[in-house]
């Protein structure tokens, strides 16, 4: 990722400190800023322990066993793993869950390897038989809703959240769906397909491809974000409610990081999560920085800078 180098030596040349390219070819380079010189790379990792394994928090069925055995909110899974499968038994892991289901590769990023929306046993079944050849492993897990945000964890404090929307669709009262959607991502990273998935979620929607809606109702086209596909963020680092805090700082422990980004799932993140359905979804140990930058809606939160300095105290 690109964005993050850049906006990790802006940063850094903003506090007074410089930069020197180390191997660009891996995207490493040290900085020097307040009397220390440190190698980085695209994506910073800070451990709290130097024995932690990076597996902690890339393989997402590792990081789901270590929430749920230190009972931390995260929906029910289930774990399948190429090496070992064997039919029968991932027909009964399958049973034990509630549809609908989402299957991910079990190391998967940026929204890739995702299967969401999967109704029942046999088409789960049928899912798993046909994509588990292509990884090493996947995990079928409880499709929990609400909205999506990213927390970042450094230490003992969150330092910058974001309500991460999905990607939408707004009326004009003149364009059918599949135009608007068309003409918004004719500058995006990725289109969005147009099949069955977009059609289903359209559908429950009460809408199709070929609807046109008033001007300024929305209708979402994904049920997650994907900034890749025109999805938007906003800052709520200021609302976010101190037991959501102190879960996520408890997570960032269990997996053994000082800095994390946390995908969490629920009604409203200024609300206290045991009086609503909270989830951690995912914990990325190296996460993306730059989208606490001038985010859509709301401020920009200087989050490297907080970083660096951490560093500088701890190196």
């Amino acid at each position: 990722m690109k964005k993050n180098p850049l906006i990790i030596k802006n940063a850094v040349l903003n506090m007074g400190g410089t930069i020197e390219e180390f191997v660009p070819e891996r995207g490493c380079f040290y900085i020097n800023v307040m009397g220390k010189r440190i190698l980085l790379e695209r994506k910073i990792s800070i451990t709290r322990q130097s024995f932690v394994s990076g597996q902690l928090t890339r393989c997402k069925d590792i990081t789901h066993k270590l929430l749920d055995a230190n009972g931390l909110p995260s929906p029910e899974t289930e774990c399948f793993y190429k090496k070992s499968f064997d039919q029968k038994q991932a027909e009964q892991q399958l049973k034990r869950l509630k549809y609908p289901i989402i299957l991910k590769d079990a190391q998967g990023s940026n929204s890739r390897g995702i299967f969401p929306l999967i109704g029942n046993v046999k088409d789960a079944l049928d899912m798993l038989e046909d994509e588990l050849p292509h990884y090493r492993s996947m995990i079928a897990q409880e499709m929990v809703f609400g909205k999506e945000y990213r927390i970042l964890v450094l230490d003992e404090k969150v330092i910058g959240a974001l309500e991460m929307i999905p990607p939408y669709a707004m009326g004009d009262g003149i364009s059918t769906i599949r135009k608007i959607i068309e003409e918004k991502q004719s500058a995006t990273e990725r289109r969005t397909e147009f099949d069955e998935k977009l059609q289903q979620i359209l559908q429950e929607q009460n809408v199709t491809l070929e609807s046109i809606m008033p001007k300024n109702e929305i209708a979402y086209i994904k049920k997650s974000s994907c900034l890749a596909e025109g999805g938007e963020t906003r800052d709520v680092t200021d609302v976010v409610h101190k037991d959501v805090e102190k879960i996520c700082v408890a997570a960032s422990k269990v997996v053994g990081k000082h800095l994390v980004g946390i995908d969490v799932m629920c009604s409203d993140i200024s609300l206290d999560p045991h009086a609503q359905s909270f989830h951690i979804i995912e914990i990325n140990g190296k996460p993306d920085l730059y989208i606490h930058y001038n985010p859509t809606h709301g401020q920009t939160r200087n989050v490297v800078e907080d970083i660096v300095r951490f560093m500088v105290e701890v190196a």
